[in-house]
């Protein structure tokens, strides 16, 4: 089988606060534009009279994330959770990644967002910036994605004929 590319349109992040997670489930940031990963490791060097000797250090994890600001609940719980330094987990969704069990591929870590910044310039949307700083390494898996879920990712077909009250509900 050939190499697949993986499209940025198919990963979605999904987050909950640590201290809900026997309560609520992980939900979808709404109108995220960009994320990226960033494994940072400096290792130290010592000179000797030999040369110098590297010794390896650990990685640090980044995750940046860029979104269109929306006044959704996902965005409140997220600059909260920078304001009061709350633990989250996250969650790197590959929809194009649909496991034979149903689930998607995914990567997940837990940390805490360093900054919330919101620039608003004339013109152009509000959008959001934030850094999560990701304790140890995130960890590769997969992950349910429900239906509501699902339904925030994109919306449901409809048909051509009058929406009951039945059928707006779900």
């Amino acid at each position: 089988m050939g190499a697949t590319p993986i499209y940025g349109k198919d990963k979605i992040l999904m987050f909950r606060l640590y201290e809900q997670r026997a309560t609520a489930g992980a939900t979808k940031l709404a109108l995220q534009t960009q994320h990226s990963w960033k494994y940072d490791s400096k290792s130290d060097s010592t000179e000797t009279k030999d040369g110098t000797i590297n010794s390896p250090a650990t990685t640090s994890v980044t995750l940046d994330i860029e979104a269109v600001a929306s006044l959704d609940d996902v965005n409140k719980f997220l600059e909260d959770a920078a304001k009061n330094s709350k633990l989250l987990e996250v969650w790197d969704i590959n929809l194009a990644d649909k496991q034979a069990d149903g689930k998607y591929g995914a990567k997940y870590g837990q940390g805490y967002l360093q900054s919330w910044e919101v620039p608003a310039e004339v013109g152009k949307l509000t959008t959001i910036k934030t850094t999560m700083n990701i304790d140890q390494l995130p960890v590769d898996g997969t992950a349910t994605v429900t239906a509501d879920q699902q339904n925030e990712i994109q919306y449901a077909f409809a048909d051509t004929t009058k929406v009951t009250a039945d059928q707006s509900n779900g």
